[in-house]
């Protein structure tokens, strides 16, 4: 099996049940549905990085997540695929998510819209908990203080954000 990204051709392969609930949990997340289940595969410690925020820690991710359903009218996954050349200890997924934002105009529900095709990882500590998630937008690699000076720079802004949005969206699914 294979499948195809903005990267190229992937060869693919079946989750196991623990993955695909794992998997399944937390698309509920990319589709405006966050839940104490979907978080519960979350370390305590856990990052998330995408391009854009480094959210650290759990109540951080659940901000993030817990927030897109006040920007966006719908979040749609059009395709996801289990990777089969991850490294050990990781799911790797090729994700291409449909976005439709909330309009900024009043009595009209929809916006613009937006599709992203992304490689998505969960790496999991020894207890197979999500240590890491990483969205890569375009399979592209995410900016951080490792690419220099700008690299530092976007690396800064994006825990910023991170900070901003946890202040502002609560981390408890269930008031959003």
């Amino acid at each position: 099996m294979a499948t195809t990204s903005s990267a190229g051709v992937h060869s693919t392969r079946t989750p196991t049940p623990a993955e695909k609930q794992l998997i399944d949990d937390v698309l509920q997340l990319y589709q405006l549905n966050p839940s104490h289940q979907a978080y519960s595969h979350y370390a305590p410690t856990a990052v998330f990085h995408d391009p854009v925020s480094i959210a650290e820690g759990l109540d951080s991710i659940k901000s993030q997540f817990n927030g897109m359903p006040k920007l966006f009218a719908e979040s749609v996954t059009e395709k996801c695929d289990l990777i089969a050349d991850s490294p050990p200890n990781t799911i790797a997924l090729n994700l291409t998510q449909h976005y439709v934002f909330k309009s900024p105009i009043p009595f009209k529900s929809k916006g613009a819209e937006k599709t992203v095709n992304s490689k998505v990882s969960f790496h999991l500590n020894g207890e197979g908990l999500i240590e890491r998630h990483d969205e890569q937008w375009d399979h592209q690699g995410n900016k951080s203080e490792d690419d220099g000076f700008v690299g530092k720079l976007m690396e800064a802004r994006k825990k910023t954000d991170a900070k901003v949005i946890e202040k502002t969206v609560p981390s408890d699914p269930s008031k959003v």
